[in-house]
């Protein structure tokens, strides 16, 4: 286990040498979706008695997956190159074993959750004077972490497409996982059941210790290394050529 953790740290310092800006552009994309966003939620905590608005179930919910991706070079260009199947069959070529392959991936998205959680939810907090009189520091980190949990349950199909699909089926999933997550989420909202609020609530009565928030993170992380460890099984007989 110890030699499987060298090597993916090896391929984790790998990807991020040989694409220095991509934090930067992490950093600078978030920052964006922070103030496009913050205005919007922040209208919502003003309003929270009176209505719900459902594109914040459906921003969110679109969100929560793209905050474990960091955008590199390799991400943008999946589609066009096969990016990712090209990567999987350097990694067969040279003495690393797969295992490290996935256990860098789990590490690259962890990572990415940690930054651009912090950049894009701290622009909204920073920004929303609502917010900040709703809910205090544990409250709103509370917030956080269940949809960094949601974003975990989600992450787990996008490794399973990456590795055993091409870039143009990669493509079409991850499109269909879009419409089907945050219709559903607006959907719900439409009905009266918003995800939003009631993570709202659950953070703002809970704090640290919401249930919401250990259930959210738990089932997300448990989805994530499953899904992992069953893409690593039939990664092993997939066919690059």
């Amino acid at each position: 286990m110890q030699q499987v953790l060298h090597n993916a740290m090896k391929i984790v310092k790998k990807d991020f040498a040989s694409d220095k800006l991509q934090i930067v552009w992490n950093i600078v994309f978030m920052v964006y979706m922070g103030f496009a966003t913050s205005v919007i939620i922040d209208n919502q905590f003003e309003h929270m008695d009176e209505y719900i608005n459902p594109l914040i179930d459906f921003l969110l919910v679109f969100y929560a997956p793209l905050l474990g991706f960091l955008f590199s070079r390799r991400s943008f260009r999946y589609l066009n190159e096969d990016s990712y199947t090209r990567m999987l069959y350097f990694y067969r070529s040279i003495p690393v074993p797969a295992s490290a392959i996935f256990v860098s991936r789990i590490m690259n998205s962890l990572i990415a959750f940690f930054i651009n959680g912090i950049v894009l939810f701290g622009v909204i907090y920073a920004i929303g004077n609502h917010i900040r009189a709703a809910m205090d520091i544990p409250s709103y980190i509370a917030f956080i972490l269940t949809w960094m949990g949601i974003g975990f349950l989600i992450t787990g199909p996008y490794i399973y497409w990456e590795n055993m699909c091409s870039g143009k089926k990669y493509f079409g999933m991850s499109l269909l996982v879009m419409v089907i997550t945050s219709g559903t989420a607006v959907m719900l909202s439409l009905l009266g059941y918003s995800v939003f609020e009631f993570v709202v609530r659950a953070s703002i009565q809970w704090g640290l210790l919401s249930p919401v928030m250990w259930g959210s993170l738990m089932v997300g992380l448990a989805s994530m290394l499953l899904i992992s460890k069953l893409t690593y099984i039939r990664q092993q007989t997939r066919d690059l050529s």
